[in-house]
């Protein structure tokens, strides 16, 4: 009799959070500013254009725990957060906390600029420039308004297009949960999300608090059927540094996954006796488990 277990940090989601401390980043790069990431190089840039990048603390931004604030720049100088290099794989999982608004994560009585999320591979993630369109699977901007209002666009092939979501779905002094599936393999990929679901070769799914927004959205320029090892999220064009974004935990992977894992075990013992083996468990949650 044999029993084995396998490490499978390749196909589960990592988890990237913040720590219970205050600090600020306010110039240059640094991939020394936030924790080490699970898998990958964590690394935050402030340009030009005044901004910083923050890791708070506080009881109205996501339920008392810590979090990063980044505010855009005044300029197409860009303020930019990214985990590049880390296991690849041809589809991905990115799920998040996100709040935008104010510095403090109102709504702004005036406000311009725009953050942008991609999702790819290549030199854009890991220096200070902005995206290159051959190197980005996935491109979503969400754009500041007046009112609170944001505006969301999505990079398709070489242009952006508006993906023309009701405006509630989006609004600043608001907290979301974010989650994307991206397929850039050949085939079809399941996947779980209230009930079985399915994201089709060289597309992505948006779901925002739990609703599917966006159904096999089409990708960017990446070609097809490559690797991907990283994303970045970047601020600009900002005046007054109005344009806020704040995120929190972060859960990445190079499989198309589903949140929580299926079981999770609190304790896992074996002991033998003679030629037997008597393995006890103990499970802290359970979810789709057949037995």
């Amino acid at each position: 009799f044999i029993f084995i277990f396998t490490n499978t940090t390749l196909a589960q989601p990592w988890h990237y959070d913040f720590p219970e401390t205050t600090k600020t980043h306010s110039s240059s790069s640094s991939v020394t500013f936030l924790p080490v990431p699970p898998s990958g190089t964590a690394r935050v840039r402030v340009g030009s254009g005044g901004g910083n990048i923050s890791i708070q603390q506080s009881p109205s931004i996501f339920d008392l725990s810590s979090y990063l604030r980044m505010s855009a720049p005044t300029s197409g100088s860009l303020n930019k957060f990214a985990i590049y290099n880390y296991a690849a794989g041809k589809v991905f999982t990115l799920k998040f906390k996100l709040r935008l608004g104010a510095a403090d994560g109102s709504i702004p009585s005036a406000s311009n600029g725009a953050w942008s999320l991609f999702v790819g591979d290549g030199n854009s993630y890991i220096t200070d420039v902005g995206f290159s369109g051959g190197e980005s699977f996935l491109g979503m901007q969400l754009i500041f308004g007046n009112g609170g209002a944001i505006t969301v666009g999505i990079r398709v092939g070489s242009l952006w297009i508006a993906l023309g979501l009701p405006s509630e779905v989006f609004q600043q002094g608001t907290n979301f949960t974010v989650e994307i599936y991206g397929n850039n393999s050949g085939t079809t990929q399941n996947y779980s999300n209230n009930g079985p679901r399915n994201v089709a070769a060289n597309k992505w799914d948006l779901w925002v608090n739990g609703v599917l927004q966006g159904d096999e959205l089409p990708k960017a320029a990446l070609p097809g059927n490559t690797n991907i090892d990283s994303w970045m999220i970047y601020g600009e064009s900002s005046s007054g540094n109005t344009a806020n974004i704040f995120l929190d935990d972060i859960y990445y992977t190079n499989t198309i996954s589903e949140f929580p894992l299926p079981v999770n075990l609190s304790s896992f013992n074996v002991n033998a006796s003679g030629r037997n083996v008597l393995l006890n468990w103990i499970t802290s949650s359970e979810v789709n488990n057949s037995g």
